[in-house]
């Protein structure tokens, strides 16, 4: 996906997308992302823009149609922070979104000659929702492998009666 819709997408300069490693790809295991890396500050900063979702969805149709969730991520320390949003999808922004830390794991051991790397992802603190995603990613003979997990705090629970 070009710097540029990116950038437009959570109103950011183009310049703080960072392409060092990878530009903004597509990715999935499962539910597919537009994973980008930013500035630390950046993805603090960053807000999605409905209207610029919409229009990025329209000039860029690998996802389908209407459909464009954004995974940004930045290096902090030994640990990942991210942000995802996807608008469109009725999700403003997800607190803790493991099919997008994992394809970001194995997209990140790509990067890399290790055989296994453990990434510490964390997600949701700008929304007040603190998030930590563990994730794994390793070679196998058929390619990256890569799982997500962590810990869980039950704040409800309910039963339905039919």
């Amino acid at each position: 996906m070009p710097v540029e819709l990116v950038a437009g997408c959570v109103g950011l300069a183009t310049r703080e997308v960072v392409t060092t490693a990878h530009r903004p790809v597509s990715a999935s295991v499962g539910n597919s992302f537009v994973i980008a890396e930013v500035t630390g500050k950046a993805l603090t900063r960053a807000a999605p823009d409905i209207g610029r979702f919409r229009d990025a969805a329209r000039s860029y149709t690998a996802m389908g149609p209407n459909r464009l969730p954004l995974y940004l991520y930045a290096h902090d320390g030994p640990r990942i922070r991210a942000r995802m949003f996807s608008p469109l999808s009725g999700t403003i922004e997800d607190p803790a979104t493991g099919s997008a830390a994992t394809p970001l794991a194995a997209l990140l051991l790509s990067l890399t000659q290790d055989a296994e790397r453990r990434y510490d992802v964390a997600q949701g603190v700008e929304m007040g929702r603190p998030s930590r995603l563990l994730c794994t990613a390793r070679r196998a003979a058929d390619g990256i492998r890569a799982g997500v997990g962590g810990n869980c705090v039950p704040v409800l629970s309910g039963e339905v009666s039919l």
